[in-house]
C-alpha cells in the first residue's frame, strides 16, 4: 500500500492535508524505537491512519506478543471474550475460527474448555499459516486486536464476513480511536507502524453494515478488565509506560519491585478495573439468516 493520504474506512474521507490532528510517533517495540511514525485523524470519523507505508514481514519477524504464553491473566481475559460470544449463542458444538489467531492462545484456551470444533488462521503464524482454514465457513469467526493490523479494513471486513454462515457470529475486538488521544505519543493504543488504521465506533458499525451484518453486541472496555489484582487494562498499560514505553514489557518477567515502589501502579493493580479507560471495543455483528 501506498503511502495512507486520505481515510479508507469512511464514507465522507478526510484526508492528511485537512487534518488538524497529526503527530509523530515513535514505535513502542523496543527494537524499533529509533522509527517514528506520522499518524493523523480522520474529519469524516475520526479514525487514526498511519500515513507511512510499513514493510510488514520485517515487523512481525520477532514481534514480542509471539511471545505469550497461556498464563493466569490471559485465562481470565479469555474468559471475558468466552462469556460475550455465549452471552449472544455460542456453544461448545459451534465451529470457530479465530482469524489473525498469532500464536493461538485463543484457540488453545477455547479447546481446553471443551470447544473441540476450533480453527485458527494467522499468516504470520507458520503453525496458523494455511489456507485450508479459509475454505469453510462457521458459527463463529472471532478476532482480536487484527484489523487495526491490515492495510485495506474494508477488504478485511469483506474477508472475514465471507467465512460466517448464516445466522452465525463475527466478533471484531479492536482499540477504540474515539478514546485515544495522539497527543499522548507513548498511548500502547497507537503501536507504531503496526497498527495501521485504528476505528472509530461509527467506523467499524458502518463497515459493518456495509457487509449486511447486524449488530448483535457492543462491549466497550478490554477484555481483560477483572476484579482480580493486577488483571485490568489500566494497570497493564500503566505498568508498560512505567517499564520504559515499550510493550516489550508485556511478555517479560514482571518487575515486582517497580509496582511495590510504585504508588500508581499499586493502586491501579488493585482498583483499575472501576476507571476504565474504554479505549477498546469489542463489536459483534450476527450474518441474518438465510
Amino acid at each position: 500500500m501506498a503511502q495512507c493520504n486520505k481515510c479508507n474506512v469512511c464514507r465522507s474521507p478526510g484526508t492528511l492535508s485537512e487534518s488538524a490532528a497529526v503527530y509523530r510517533i515513535p514505535s513502542n517495540v523496543r527494537r524499533f524505537r529509533d522509527e517514528v511514525f506520522t499518524v493523523w485523524r480522520c474529519s469524516g470519523c475520526g479514525s487514526l491512519h498511519c500515513a507511512e507505508d510499513a514493510d510488514l514481514p520485517k515487523y512481525y519477524a520477532d514481534y514480542p506478543l509471539k511471545q505469550q504464553k497461556l498464563t493466569f491473566s490471559e485465562n481470565i481475559g479469555y474468559g471475558n471474550r468466552l462469556k460475550l460470544l455465549t452471552r449472544l449463542g455460542l456453544q461448545p458444538a459451534s465451529s470457530i475460527l479465530d482469524y489473525g489467531c498469532g500464536a493461538g492462545l485463543f484457540v488453545e484456551f477455547l479447546k481446553k474448555r471443551g470447544y473441540s470444533n476450533v480453527s485458527g488462521y494467522d499468516p504470520f503464524v507458520p503453525a496458523f499459516a494455511g489456507e485450508r482454514v479459509l475454505d469453510s465457513r462457521y458459527d463463529a469467526v472471532v478476532s482480536y486486536d487484527v484489523i487495526e493490523h491490515h492495510d485495506e479494513p474494508r477488504e478485511f471486513m469483506a474477508a472475514v464476513a465471507r467465512l460466517v454462515k448464516p445466522g452465525g457470529l463475527l466478533a471484531i475486538g479492536t482499540p477504540n480511536a474515539d478514546r485515544i488521544p495522539i497527543t499522548r505519543p507513548r498511548d500502547p493504543n497507537l503501536h507504531q507502524p503496526y497498527h495501521r488504521h485504528i476505528l472509530s465506533q461509527r467506523a467499524l458499525l458502518d463497515l459493518g453494515a456495509e457487509q449486511g451484518l447486524q449488530v448483535a453486541g457492543v462491549h466497550l472496555r478490554s477484555f481483560y478488565d477483572s476484579l482480580v489484582p493486577t488483571v485490568n487494562s489500566r494497570f497493564m498499560w500503566r505498568y508498560i509506560d512505567r517499564s520504559g514505553g515499550f510493550l516489550d514489557a508485556a511478555v517479560e518477567p514482571p518487575r515486582t519491585g517497580l509496582i511495590l515502589r510504585s504508588p500508581d501502579l499499586l493502586f491501579f493493580a488493585f482498583f483499575g478495573y472501576f476507571v476504565p479507560l474504554g479505549d477498546n471495543m469489542i463489536v459483534t455483528f450476527r450474518k441474518p439468516a438465510e
